[in-house]
């Protein structure tokens, strides 16, 4: 009997615990996230729609005079958390925050936080953004074609394309021009980044004069071009056996960049055939460098021709 009682007793107890603790975690108002951006985002919430919250007020202070690598961020996390939470900017919000990102780095902020700063801002802006508003479509083209920094100009790149399905028809001729520019100039720094986007819009927009895939190719056989742009135009196409001859061609050259042909062999143990193996390993024995990716691919390469699935290789 008194066995009873204490089994009743600690019952009781536990369900008076559970109870005040899911009380205190309503009060709180943050859906079981206590970090102190979630609460900054709560209390957004409860301010109003034309009361920015201490949390969205000490962004704006950032934006417009920079901070303490703390203070940068902080604004990052309050930005980064209303992502996760899908809490979208009130009208009033959006449009201090545009017209901060507009005015540019504060002076005494260095490139990589303000670029990490403006990732997460544009993030904030996708959430939930109201019809028709092209105003960051138009902020991220200046950024894409007239900032200094080339890792803003990819910044701004990547987030285009996240929002070109949502642009009116003027602004996508308008973006496609822009990134055909960028396709056309051998010393663009950021045609890799473009030539993915122009791949993904071929695929509603269709192809043009010249195939994505003809573009890639021509992009990463030129010795002209940056190497990472040549590299990127590699993977860009990576999925498709038509890359087989460029790739046995820049893998046996040894004037190519090695990054560039370590890219390439990862390509022939994604598509080669059993004469390849040869290739792969006389590049292996060659550097240490280049076997890092050609060892791995004779490796792909054996199974595939075996029939044992194996993890996609990526390029390098």
């Amino acid at each position: 009997m008194i066995a009873n009682r204490r089994v009743l007793l600690g019952a009781l107890v536990a369900a008076v615990c559970v109870a005040a603790i899911f009380a205190i975690w309503k009060i709180a108002g943050i859906s079981g996230l206590s970090s102190p951006a979630a609460r900054e985002w709560s209390s957004e919430e409860r301010a109003g729609p034309k009361t920015p919250s201490r949390g969205f007020g000490q962004v704006l202070v950032v934006f417009e005079r920079g901070g303490t690598p703390r203070e940068v961020e902080q604004a990052i996390g309050f930005l980064d958390t209303g992502v996760r939470l899908r809490k979208g900017l009130t009208p009033e919000n959006r449009t201090a925050l545009l017209a901060a990102m507009e005015r540019g780095a504060p002076a005494e902020m260095a490139d990589g936080p303000w670029a990490h700063l403006f990732n997460s801002a544009c993030n904030a802006l996708a959430v939930n953004p109201p019809d028709g508003d092209e105003s960051l479509l138009g902020l991220l083209e200046r950024v894409a074609v007239e900032d200094p920094r080339n890792i803003m100009r990819l910044y701004a790149l990547q987030h285009l394309g996240r929002h070109y399905s949502s642009a009116g028809p003027d602004t996508r001729r308008r973006l496609r021009g822009m990134v055909r520019r960028m396709l056309d100039d051998p010393a663009s720094p950021t045609a890799g980044t473009a030539l993915v986007l122009w791949r993904q819009w071929e695929k509603t927009e269709g192809t043009g004069a010249i195939s994505s895939f003809e573009l890639s190719r021509a992009m990463a056989a030129d010795p002209a071009r940056p190497v990472d742009v040549r590299v990127a135009a590699l993977h860009a196409i990576g999925d498709d056996p038509g890359v087989l001859d460029l790739t046995r061609a820049i893998a046996g050259d040894r004037t190519q960049p090695v990054i560039l042909r370590k890219a390439a062999l990862s390509l022939i143990g994604r598509h080669g055939q059993e004469r390849d193996l040869e290739v792969l390993r006389e590049c292996s024995a060659e550097s240490s460098r280049l076997s890092q990716a050609g060892e791995p691919a004779a490796r792909a390469l054996k199974d595939r021709l075996a029939g044992v699935p194996r993890p996609v290789l990526h390029p390098y």
